[in-house]
C-alpha cells in the first residue's frame, strides 16, 4: 500500500521555517567570521580592498544623511548584521536602531558599539522586523542588502512604513540591482581565466570549492544551505525572483536620489585577488583598484551600465505628503 503524500505546509509555517534557517545561517557565519576573513571567498572579506570598492556608496550615504541632518534624528537599519551602519550613524549623533534575525550578529553589534563609544545612541534587537515594533516611529528606514528577498515584498514594505516610519520620513536602501555579472564583464573574466597565463595563476580548486562548479562554463551546483561561503537560505529561496527594485521604487515612491555601484571592480577583485595565486597580480590589482573604482563610477552615470550594476541606492519617501 502506497503511503499518501504529505500535506502541504501552510505558507505561514514555511515562512517561519525559512526565517529560522536564515537566523541559523547568519549565526553560523558569525561563528566562522575569523576563518572567512583569513581565507576570503569574496571581496567583502578583504577589508583594505572592500573599503576602496564601497567608498563611493558610503560617501553618498553619508552625504545624504548630512544634507538632511535637521530631519533625520533617528533610524532603523533592517538586517543590521554586525551593526556597522548604526555605529557610523551614531557617530553623527543619530539615534540608531539595528534589527537582525541573528542573535550572534546582534551580540557583536552591541560589543562593537561599546568599543566605539556609541552604545548610548545605539539599540540592537534580535527579532523579525515584521513582528517587532519600535517604541516610536523613526525618521529613516535603511537597509543594506537585506530587504530584496523579503517574501511578499509589497506587503512587507507597506507594513514597515506603517509601523516603523514617521509621516514624511525617509527611506534609504542600498540593495542588489542585478544578480550576476554584466555580460561583457563575464566574457572578459572568462577569457582571462582561460588564457595561458590565467591557467597558471588562477586558483581553480578554490574557485570550484566556493562556487560548487566543476568547470568555468558549468552551472553552480546546489550548495549546502548552511555553507557560509554560499547564499543564505532566503537568498537561495528567492534567487532571481525578487522584484525589480528600481522600477518598483520609482513607481510607488518619491525617489529623491538614486545611484548605482559595482559594475566591474567587485567582480574583477574576486578574479584578480580573491581567486588569484600570483602575488604579483594581486599587488598590481591593489594599485589599480582606486582608478578602476573611479572609472566605473563615471560609467555608472549612464543608463546602459546602470542596468547591470550590482547594487543600487535609493533615497526616497512616500508620495503626497503621507
Amino acid at each position: 500500500m502506497n503511503a499518501s503524500p504529505p500535506e502541504p505546509q501552510p505558507e505561514s509555517q514555511k515562512k517561519q521555517e525559512l526565517l529560522a534557517k536564515e537566523a541559523k545561517f547568519w549565526d553560523l557565519q558569525e561563528d566562522k567570521i575569523e576563518a572567512l576573513y583569513a581565507r576570503p571567498h569574496d571581496w567583502r572579506f578583504v577589508p583594505h580592498l572592500a573599503e576602496i570598492i564601497i567608498r563611493p556608496r558610503v560617501k553618498t550615504f553619508l552625504r545624504l544623511l548630512d544634507t538632511h541632518k535637521s530631519e533625520i534624528k533617528s533610524l532603523i537599519d533592517i538586517g543590521c548584521g554586525n551593526g556597522w551602519v548604526c555605529h557610523a550613524t551614531a557617530k553623527r549623533g543619530i539615534r540608531s536602531i539595528g534589527i537582525d534575525l541573528s542573535e550572534k550578529k546582534i551580540a557583536t553589534a552591541k560589543r562593537m558599539a561599546e568599543e566605539q563609544g556609541v552604545a548610548h545612541l545605539c539599540e540592537f534587537v534580535a527579532a523579525d522586523v515584521m513582528q517587532w515594533r519600535p517604541r516610536e516611529k523613526v525618521d529613516l528606514l535603511t537597509s543594506h542588502g537585506s530587504i530584496h528577498h523579503f517574501p511578499e515584498f509589497q506587503q512587507a514594505m507597506a507594513h514597515m512604513l506603517e509601523h516603523h516610519l514617521r509621516p514624511r520620513g525617509y527611506m534609504l536602501f542600498i540593495e542588489p540591482n542585478h544578480e550576476g555579472m554584466p555580460p561583457d564583464v563575464a566574457k572578459f573574466l572568462l577569457r582571462c581565466a582561460k588564457s595561458r597565463l590565467g591557467q597558471k595563476v588562477f586558483d581553480f580548486p578554490f574557485y570550484f570549492e566556493v562556487t560548487g562548479k566543476t568547470s568555468l562554463d558549468g552551472p553552480e551546483a546546489p550548495p549546502d544551505e548552511m555553507n557560509v561561503r554560499h547564499e543564505s537560505p532566503a537568498g537561495k529561496e528567492f534567487f532571481g525572483e525578487h522584484i525589480h527594485l528600481d522600477e518598483y521604487f520609482r513607481e510607488h515612491y518619491e525617489v529623491i536620489e538614486r545611484e548605482f555601484f559595482h559594475y566591474f571592480a567587485s567582480h574583477a577583485t574576486n578574479a584578480f585577488h580573491v581567486f588569484m595565486k600570483s602575488r604579483l597580480v594581486r599587488g598590481l590589482w591593489r594599485l589599480a583598484l582606486p582608478f578602476v573604482v573611479w572609472r566605473e563610477t563615471q560609467k555608472l552615470r549612464q543608463p546602459k551600465y546602470q542596468q547591470f550594476a550590482e547594487d543600487g541606492l535609493w533615497f526616497m519617501r512616500r508620495r503626497g505628503g503621507a
